[in-house]
């Protein structure tokens, strides 16, 4: 009997074991280089899950064990529809680690790439993909592994298609110990086929690689290939680091090519800087297409079968089965039970040796000058140093070198806020800054509790303010940004909270998006004016024009120079004719020149246009221009009264 043979027949020896008194398991359903993955049964609360167990070998391989727990670490941290649900992880008595999650039935995105995708679908598919890496970007882990077999397409209970991101195996998670070998620059984790330029060179990594990721997966969707490939690994990861992408097919519209070729890009700094702004551009993307009536709505959802708990007789898709590791991954991992330890060790330093080549070779022809040393910055007695880690859940560290609260006292603020004891937390506040004055974690905690109460929202926007002055970079920071978002976009909107959104900067860009696309008119002239010029050029695309059309044409009277406001709206109006713009064309007043003002030629030229552009649109659209017709009344008839 081989070793394969054996390992398999010692973890079908485990169907029926009952893990901890509560998870008992019914079938094993997937094996793979790890371990295994068993269709088991809650005991107690009588429901199906998936449990993914450590082969027993594995436990005495403190990487193999410290990947096992990455991956419990990583998924714990995740709540979302878009992310795969761990509710348990733990250790047995005889030391067999396992991990209990969802068990979910439908296909892996891999199953669907044999030809082509509809771009439809492709930016379906891919929202909803950028939704569970904005939540897992969110709790500080990044998925390092983003491919085809860890996207996993199911129903939700409405049966509705639902993609979830599967496999946080090898995930990195923000602010974890920087000894940890699984997070330490040089090495090299994933697969080549999806790695960004950085994670090939075995640099330090951000959510921007995961982007990346995406980007290679809408390339393989639309056009039904990978952008780069190759049988030798080396030369694979020499294509992702200095190749630019193919042409995309000409049916892709040149609108999501163009999101595809950013995503794409070899310098990280270029891409989207995070996975909410290239949502929100798809999102976008999709409306427009929607606007214009070029959505695909011939192209039906896939279907891949309804929610039942039947999945007995079925065999566990590959991306819930413990991973294989991949060639760069497998030369890396040292092996002391093997009798070929020297050859891997040799070909583990070839691996590296080629690495570190192409490393050199990227960085003398393909990137600028390199960056002069950091000087260390004198300490001040106020000034923050770096903002807290992204994401992490606790909320954020110390900033700033100078005297400051301690890390027991900022956690039991941290505590009372999420506990609601608003008031509490308050006073401890009050007290550390009379201590500590404007402490940038203390001024991040008040802006927090002050968040949590209805009747201050205009109060926490302004303290969100002073902590990003303070602390600029925590425009960067994961944790922050999703906290002033969530705040941001609450009403009422305000001059503060279109100043915040501003100094944000690019995270910043989908909240005044937002603001000036939306629906009900609560910006002013000048609101509006302050939030487009403080869009960057490339959001421009985002801009709902016919939305902002019609408020001017109903605002311009505010403008300081109302004439000359009016003349350029009236002229697109004109050119580009919508039903959409009538109503504010019939309560348009023809603009003037203010009593006592020297006249103003914009003034009668708009007027004449505004006359000249209501008779066209009256000839256009007669229905909507045409006198209401008066209602008539009925008679009122008295009834006569009967006689006794």
């Amino acid at each position: 009997m081989n070793a394969a043979a054996g390992t398999s027949r010692d973890l079908a020896s485990l169907v029926g074991t009952v893990l901890d008194g509560t998870y008992r398991l019914d079938q094993l359903i997937g094996e793979g280089g790890m371990g295994a993955v068993f269709r088991g049964r809650h005991v107690i609360m009588m429901r199906d899950v998936a449990i993914k167990v450590l082969h027993p070998d594995f436990n005495r391989d403190p990487e193999l064990v410290r990947r096992f727990d990455r991956e419990a670490q990583s998924a714990a941290r995740l709540d979302h529809p878009n992310c795969i649900h761990v509710s348990a992880y733990g250790t047995t008595e005889d030391g067999m680690r396992y991990l209990v999650m969802q068990l979910l039935e439908g296909v892996e995105l891999a199953d669907l790439l044999t030809e082509p995708t509809a771009p439809k679908r492709v930016v379906e598919w891919s929202i909803q993909i950028l939704r569970g890496l904005e939540h897992a970007h969110s709790q500080g882990v990044i998925h390092r592994d983003l491919k085809p077999q860890n996207v996993f397409l199911t129903r939700d209970a409405h049966g509705n298609q639902l993609l979830k991101l599967v496999d946080f195996g090898i995930a990195k998670l923000v602010g974890s110990d920087a000894g940890d070998p699984l997070t330490r620059a040089g090495m090299v984790f994933g697969t080549p086929q999806y790695m960004s330029p950085e994670q090939a060179l075995g640099v330090e990594i951000d959510p921007r690689a995961d982007l990346y990721a995406v980007g290679i997966l809408m390339f393989q969707m639309l056009t039904g290939r990978l952008p780069f490939n190759h049988e030798d690994a080396i030369a694979l990861i020499r294509m992702q680091v200095s190749t630019e992408p193919p042409q995309l097919p000409d049916n892709v519209p040149q609108e999501l090519a163009a999101i595809v070729y950013r995503l794409l890009a070899k310098q990280r700094e270029q891409r989207f800087p995070d996975a909410r702004t290239v949502r929100a551009a798809l999102e976008r993307y999709r409306s427009n297409m929607s606007h214009k009536g070029r959505g695909d709505t011939s192209d039906p959802l896939l279907d891949i079968g309804s929610v039942t708990t039947d999945t007995a007789t079925r065999p566990l898709p590959e991306a819930l089965r413990p991973r294989q590791l991949d060639f760069v991954e497998s030369v890396l991992q040292t092996d002391r039970w093997s009798r070929r330890t020297w050859f891997k060790a040799a070909i583990a330093g070839c691996v590296v040796l080629a690495l570190a080549s192409v490393g050199l070779i990227y960085w003398l022809f393909f990137s600028g000058d390199p960056p002069a040393p950091a000087q260390p910055e004198p300490p001040a007695a106020e000034s923050p140093a770096d903002p807290s880690k992204a994401g992490d859940p606790a909320g954020p560290s110390a900033m700033s070198p100078a005297p400051g609260p301690s890390e027991l006292e900022l956690a039991t603020l941290d505590d009372l806020i999420k506990q609601g004891k608003l008031d509490e937390a308050q006073t401890q506040i009050d007290a550390l800054l009379e201590r500590y004055p404007g402490h940038a974690q203390l001024v991040w905690r008040d802006a927090r509790q002050l968040a949590k109460r209805p009747t201050m929202h205009e109060s926490a926007v302004r303290r969100y303010g002073e902590v990003l002055k303070k602390s600029p970079d925590l425009e960067r920071d994961l944790g922050f940004i999703d906290e002033v978002d969530a705040l941001l976009r609450k009403r009422p909107y305000t001059d503060a909270a279109i100043a915040l959104a501003t100094d944000l900067g690019a995270a910043g860009v989908p909240i005044l998006v937002h603001y000036i696309n939306d629906a009900k008119p609560w910006a002013t002239w000048a609101q509006r004016r302050q939030i487009r010029d403080a869009l960057p050029a490339d959001a421009a695309a985002q801009i709902d024009v016919v939305l902002n059309r019609r408020r001017d044409l109903e605002q311009f009277a505010e403008a300081p120079e109302p004439c000359a406001a009016a003349l350029p709206v009236l002229q697109a109006i004109q050119a580009e004719p919508l039903a959409d713009y009538v109503p504010a064309l019939k309560a348009a007043v023809a603009p003037a020149t203010s009593a006592g003002a020297p006249a103003d030629p914009a003034c009668d030229q708009a007027a004449a246009l505004l006359a000249t552009v209501r008779t066209a649109y009256a000839g256009r659209f007669p229905e909507a221009f045409a006198p209401a017709k008066p209602v008539k009344k009925k008679p009122v008839t008295k009834k006569k009264k009967k006689k006794k």
